[in-house]
């Protein structure tokens, strides 16, 4: 054998139940290292070829990396939710929710029933972890095996208050203290059915967050004080929302906590943060960036399309949209602004038709992104939105764009 190959060959022998030729291997493995495959990535595609099962590794949540395969973890299931996707025009049940173990709870999903509900501890083996919304998320797929246990997960008791904007994704009994802004109820579709949930706005003295709340309860309403313990945080489209569920203990406070917005927010500071919510910035348009003016979205999930063909859907039908993604600088940083078609018609003044109809003359969509960079560029402009952090840079998803009225003025 040779010396290079051979604990990588021993390796991949210790995973088979039956016997292959060692220079079989050697051969094998020789050819897809040509091909630059990566050595682990092509330990795990012969076992899997000569029908074998990796050895999973034993990993807490809390350290989980977007891309590992064969994984076994050990949590307990804090809320299960059901929906229908549509994957290639093929429609499918899945299940997806929150685990969490003593070091911090993540976000799941299970391409198939296995009959999961609240409470449960489970031990799963052959998971694999994939990017959802920025973040590391355990999947349970074909080859996972799930075990329910009978033990219960000891996560270590937190005395200490957290303000708000110290909260991350995956923390786990949270305890904080706020005030509730508004509240919004709407039913979502679980396991056992339909069921009502809270969405709401909380803020303390400089911060505000959004919550959902698994469980109706008579403290949650608008302009109460707060105090909450061993809630947890899932972070949705980069922003850290904290989570309300059956073992949450909530009271209200004898005293106000009051929200102070800040002015003059500088995007120095903003851009410190791992993320930020319902926050103003306010700078000047250095750029305009590709992708902006006239796009076309998949009828089916609203992606960005390119001639027609949606990475998820394959050929579809395809709607016309606008937005725009702009840099904004003021001078302490910059982050990129991303506005939808709303927000693009008021501070450019052109409809989705009237850029259809930019196109066609030019015959070119650039067209309207040319269009858009003469009426922006070097414009001052404040923002309002939400602030994340992601492959892409630094986003704020905007909710309003105006020209400030001294900027007007002048």
């Amino acid at each position: 054998m040779e010396i290079e190959f051979a604990p990588h060959v021993e390796e991949i022998k210790m995973a088979l139940d039956n016997e292959i030729e060692e220079r079989d291997i050697i051969e094998d493995l020789k050819k897809l290292l040509e091909y630059r495959v990566p050595l682990s990535e092509a330990k795990r595609s012969l076992i899997k070829k000569y029908g074998g099962s990796e050895k999973g590794t034993g990993r807490k949540l809390k350290d989980i990396q977007t891309g590992e395969h064969n994984i076994e973890i050990i949590g307990q299931v804090i809320e299960v939710t059901k929906k229908t996707v549509n994957i290639k025009n093929v429609e499918k049940i899945l299940f997806s929710g929150v685990i969490c173990d003593e070091t911090s709870s993540r976000s799941f999903t299970a391409w198939s029933d296995f009959n999961l509900n609240p409470g449960d501890v489970i031990s799963v083996t052959q998971a694999y972890v994939r990017n959802w919304q920025e973040r590391p998320e355990v999947n349970f797929g074909p080859r996972s095996k799930v075990t329910k246990l009978t033990t219960k997960i000891q996560v270590p008791e937190n005395s200490e208050i957290k303000k708000l904007s110290q909260l991350r994704d995956g923390d786990i009994n949270v305890h904080t203290q706020f005030t509730i802004l508004n509240i919004d109820i709407h039913e979502i579709n679980t396991k056992d059915g339909p069921k009502k949930i809270i969405g709401a706005i909380a803020a303390d003295e400089d911060t505000k967050l959004p919550i959902t709340a698994w469980v109706l309860l008579p403290e949650l309403e608008v302009g109460n004080s707060i105090e909450v313990k061993n809630a947890y945080v899932r972070s949705f489209r980069g922003v850290p929302t904290l989570n309300i569920n059956e073992s949450t203990i909530v009271a209200k406070l004898g005293n106000k906590i009051e929200y102070r917005e800040k002015n003059g927010l500088k995007i120095g500071d903003v851009i410190m943060k791992d993320a930020a919510y319902d926050i103003v910035v306010e700078g000047n348009i250095l750029s305009i960036r590709p992708g902006s003016g006239l796009i076309s979205r998949c009828c089916e999930c609203s992606r960005v399309i390119q001639k027609g063909m949606c990475r998820v859907h394959g050929k579809v039908d395809e709607k016309n949209d606008m937005r725009i993604k702009a840099i904004i600088d003021d001078g302490t940083g910059a982050l990129m602004l991303v506005l939808d078609s709303r927000l693009t018609q008021k501070i450019c003044g052109i409809t989705i038709e009237e850029a259809q109809k930019i196109a066609k003359i030019n015959m070119s969509q650039k067209a309207v992104e040319d269009d858009i960079k003469k009426k922006l560029l070097g414009r001052r402009f404040a923002a309002r939105g939400n602030m994340s952090k992601g492959e892409f840079g630094i986003t704020l998803v905007t909710t309003d764009a105006w020209e400030p009225a001294e900027t007007i003025q002048e």
